[in-house]
């Protein structure tokens, strides 16, 4: 079912925000850190690489303290999202494909099962119920959208009509999911997933051009981005009631608290600068650490705690 829309355009003056940056810490022998997910304690997960080793999934404190959630041995893995009771999602892989992961508090892990049919998995977001969201992919490259219940059931997310492929990005506390599809005859369209198991396509600023989901909250609203007729890329919110706000150009958000903050990166001279967006269309400027000269947010929590990275360490900013 698609939404109404009604676009807004957010002008407003850019801000620059009372924020304290802090370096996150990391892995021994990492030579970068992101953090891609904070809950609302200020515990964040990500992930630390270095070239020519695999990836490992990391936690961090947000008191400078960083452990390792590792995943199956000899794998690869990344961690993407994380839930209010510390429970983590992600995936390991190998030569032999990818699975998706539950992390438990206490840091163990769960490998989760593969849909019959098909070959891999992917870990993408988690609800507080424990939901695991993510994607399963075949051997001719099909790729669908699956959820994993707590015990561990495998559920088939729907499709909108004529979309054959998937990718999920983000889930909400309460089981909201963002993400965007595509199909022979479709371009990537933004799809808001709902907690009754039906879909909402988000409709973009010009008919058959590009749209994607980023993140949602508790009430429904998605943030991502999509392209105009001139082929230009805009920051973007669907709001709950089915209307759409527009952010600046080049603006692309990665996260939205349930306060309505819309957190991610602008580009300026060529370099991200970290930004959020209130709800009320205010610009706000989140500032770079020292020797930093980029940064991006990969998400915010309900008091105003971003995460993302600045250079090659993970960080945070706490806005007050």
């Amino acid at each position: 079912m698609s939404t109404a829309v009604l676009a807004a355009v957010v002008v407003t003056t850019p801000a620059h925000a009372a924020t304290t940056i802090t370096d996150l810490g990391g892995l021994p022998s990492a030579e970068m850190h992101v953090a891609t997910s904070v809950n609302d304690a200020g515990v964040a997960v990500g992930g630390a690489h270095s070239n020519g080793r695999p990836s490992r999934g990391v936690r961090y404190d947000g008191n400078g303290g960083a452990t390792e959630l590792a995943g199956p041995a000899g794998t690869s893995t990344t961690v993407d999202a994380i839930n209010s009771s510390g429970s983590a999602v992600g995936t390991a892989t190998d030569n032999s494909g990818s699975r998706a992961l539950r992390f438990n508090p206490d840091g163990t892990h769960v490998v989760l099962a593969v849909p019959a049919g098909f070959t891999s998995t992917i870990g993408q977001a988690i609800s507080d119920s424990g939901t695991v969201y993510g994607v399963a992919t075949d051997l001719t490259r099909r790729q669908i959208p699956v959820s994993w219940s707590p015990a561990g059931v495998i559920t088939t997310l729907a499709l909108p009509a004529g979309a054959t492929w998937a990718q999920l990005t983000n889930a909400s506390a309460n089981g909201y999911v963002s993400g965007y599809v595509t199909g022979p005859d479709m371009a990537a369209t933004a799809v808001r997933w709902n907690p009754d198991g039906s879909t909402t396509v988000l409709s973009g600023l010009s008919p058959d051009l590009t749209t994607t989901a980023s993140a949602v909250n508790q009430l429904g609203e998605v943030v991502g981005a999509g392209i105009d007729a001139n082929f230009h890329t805009w920051g973007l919110r669907w709001n709950a009631d089915g209307s759409q706000t527009r952010y600046e150009r080049g603006f692309v958000p990665r996260g939205i608290n349930d306060n309505g903050v819309a957190a991610g990166a602008t580009q300026v001279g060529g370099n991200q600068v970290p930004v959020l967006w209130t709800r009320d269309g205010r610009r706000l400027d989140l500032g770079l650490p020292a020797g930093a000269t980029s940064a991006g947010v990969w998400d915010i929590n309900n008091n105003g705690v971003a995460v993302g990275a600045a250079g090659t360490r993970a960080v945070k900013w706490v806005v007050s």
